[in-house]
């Protein structure tokens, strides 16, 4: 084998396992971070309801919950099943 084709050849090798020896820098997610990302993946989903997909990022998946974030929360769900459950104005005339 040929001493210059080799030395390329070591090169690669010796950056490979360089790489591979390397510590992994870890990748820290902030808490911001993370519950945007879930919020943003709710709101995204088809599978997830919009409107109470935004009900969760506004009340409950935020870095500063608000003091009352349970009785808000349930407060907008109430809200939202109660205009749901009520009939439309087609319902009620037809």
């Amino acid at each position: 084998m040929n001493e210059e084709a080799a030395a390329p050849e070591e090169a690669l090798a010796f950056e490979m396992i360089a790489a591979l020896a390397a510590p992994e820098a870890d990748v820290v997610e902030t808490p911001e971070a993370f519950l945007t990302g879930v919020a943003a993946a709710l709101k995204a989903s088809d599978d997830v309801d919009a409107e109470l997909a935004a009900i969760l990022s506004d009340h409950l998946l935020t870095i500063t919950p608000h003091n009352n974030l349970i009785a808000n929360a349930k407060a907008a769900i109430l809200a939202l099943a109660a205009e749901r459950a009520a009939p439309t104005e087609e319902q009620a005339d037809g």
